[in-house]
């Protein structure tokens, strides 16, 4: 087999290992959306969408803090700004480490009153999450999530 021939199946295994990886986010963020409407509806509030955009921004966020080992909600810039290029009137962030499920982050989260507030924004109808995971850290996993009008 030619050296190009490899290179390409090389490359397109390359580019199915990727789609896969993407589309698992996705299906976790996805997943992660779901069990945070599940939460607001059960306490009579309007269910949320995944957003890619706010996905991505979640995920940034997930990134920096695993990056620096350390939970913040500046360690990616000011919440604010890196909000701003969503156009929300209403945003809020929740973020979380050492918890290794959506849903045990949202039970951390329910249990601190102003990470409470976020998950029951009135108004909120979309929710970007993201995890990542950092095996040689003691929180193993850092979650972000963003939730707007």
């Amino acid at each position: 087999m030619s050296d190009k021939r490899a290179m390409g199946r090389s490359f397109t295994a390359a580019s199915a290992l990727a789609f896969i990886l993407i589309s698992a986010t996705a299906a976790h963020a996805d997943g992660c959306a779901a069990q945070i409407s599940a939460y607001r509806r059960a306490h009579r509030l309007t269910a949320v969408r995944a957003d890619a955009r706010l996905d991505a921004l979640a995920r940034r966020q997930a990134e920096a803090m695993a990056k620096a080992e350390k939970v913040s909600h500046s360690v990616d810039g000011d919440f604010r700004v890196r909000v701003s290029r969503a156009h929300p009137r209403l945003a809020a962030e929740n973020i979380a480490a050492g918890v290794l499920s959506c849903a045990e982050a949202i039970k951390e989260w329910d249990l601190s009153a102003g990470h409470r507030e976020n998950l029951q924004m009135v108004g909120a109808h979309r929710v970007g999450v993201a995890s990542v995971g950092k095996p040689s850290s003691p929180y193993r996993k850092f979650w972000a999530m963003i939730i707007t009008d």
